[in-house]
């Protein structure tokens, strides 16, 4: 009996210990394993003056060559998110195209979710203070406050909650914060780590 205590005493201590190990720089390498990540999304967002709750449901892309954000419900529309541009297409296939070289708060947002899924935590670091908490059971979660003054007038905080185990993580949930008390959650699920991406998808996102 006293062998058998040992041994899963040892094993508790190697399982605290894992969890014990888990960083917010370990969670963004895990991110940046998976070179492509898509699944279906579900945002609410909650208008703060009035508590009403805006509800839209859809497809997403997480990419090294930027996000998509694909709306089905309640109305279609696709939302590309690169380093320096963003796209807007309309449910008849209209395309936006705008810079975002000169738009400070939306290179802060862009450049903090890629630099999660490319692990480049520098730029994190640099942009946010980063407050990373984990349980036993390896599920994080790690807020980031801009310490820009120019981001902190759109964004209070974004909120980055996922599980990580042998070395991989996912993104369970995003949740903004703004500074006008206005509320965005994105809960994702159903999620896949294609290598590539399709033909279609690629068309989306601008070549550089």
């Amino acid at each position: 009996m006293k062998k058998i205590f040992a041994v899963i005493s040892i094993l508790l201590a190697s399982v605290y210990s894992f969890a014990q190990e888990l960083t917010f720089r370990s969670v963004c390498d895990g991110l940046a394993k998976n070179r492509t990540t898509k699944g279906e999304f579900i945002q609410e967002k909650t208008i703060g003056k009035t508590g009403r709750v805006l509800k839209s449901k859809g497809k997403f892309i997480f990419c090294r060559e930027g996000i998509l954000w694909s709306t089905e419900k309640p109305f279609p529309s696709t939302l590309v998110v690169g380093q320096d541009y963003m796209v807007r297409v309309s449910s008849d296939g209209t395309r936006k195209t705008m810079d975002a070289k000169n738009n400070d708060v939306f290179k802060s947002i862009s450049s903090s979710i890629m630099g999660v899924f490319s692990n480049d935590v520098a730029i994190l670091e640099n942009e946010f203070d980063v407050v990373f908490t984990t349980d036993e059971n390896n599920v994080w979660t790690a807020v980031l406050e801009p310490k820009d003054s120019t981001a902190a007038i759109f964004m209070k905080q974004l909120i980055l909650k996922g599980r990580s185990s042998d070395g991989h993580s996912e993104m369970d949930s995003v949740e903004l914060n703004e500074a006008k008390g206005n509320k965005v959650l994105y809960a994702f699920m159903n999620q896949s780590h294609p290598e590539e991406l399709g033909k279609d998808e690629k068309s989306y996102f601008l070549e550089r």
